[in-house]
């Protein structure tokens, strides 16, 4: 036996795509849907996009992730289509807030590798410090881009990065 000190535990159940993904031929050795990471297309299938929690792009599966992926595919489908010049790429952006008091809330926000990727200026939420204003993102702007935007499919900042461009 191992007695190991902490200041914060925090328990994650074993995380796996659904049964019915698990059993498709979409899946990869571990069970994950097999998409390039970066255009999110699946690697066997080109004509299937895939996002969210049963890929196995080695990112974060929160819902910020998959808000940044959800444009991404979208420019991807439309380009594979012969519908947009553009094809986008992500870059495994995740976000985490992480509350540390009443109060106060760590915006964590990364990407592939662990690379920090910070969507406001650090003097206004610094991601490695705890603050009030990011408790007040949490609690009061996030739900509504949830609620009222992106489960309805509308995405007002997030901009997928254009990979290339089709000639005429």
């Amino acid at each position: 036996m191992q007695t190991v000190k902490f200041d914060m535990l925090h328990v994650v159940p074993p995380q796996s795509a659904p049964d019915f993904i698990k059993v498709s031929p979409l899946v990869d050795e571990s069970g994950w849907i097999d998409v390039d990471q970066f255009t999110l297309q699946h690697k066997k299938f080109s004509n299937i996009f895939a996002l969210g929690d049963a890929t196995n792009a080695p990112n974060a599966k929160t819902a910020a992730a998959a808000r940044m992926q959800a444009p991404v595919v979208a420019t991807n489908l439309l380009y594979a289509r012969g519908l947009s010049k553009h094809q986008a790429i992500y870059n495994g952006y995740g976000s985490c807030p992480l509350t540390v008091e009443v109060g106060k809330v760590v915006l964590a926000e990364f990407g592939y590798g662990g690379k920090v990727i910070n969507s406001f200026p650090s003097w206004i939420i610094n991601g490695k410090r705890p603050s009030r204003l990011a408790w007040l993102l949490k609690e009061k702007l996030l739900p509504p881009i949830y609620w009222l935007g992106m489960l309805k499919g509308r995405e007002w900042m997030a901009k997928p990065e254009k990979l290339s461009d089709k000639s005429d």
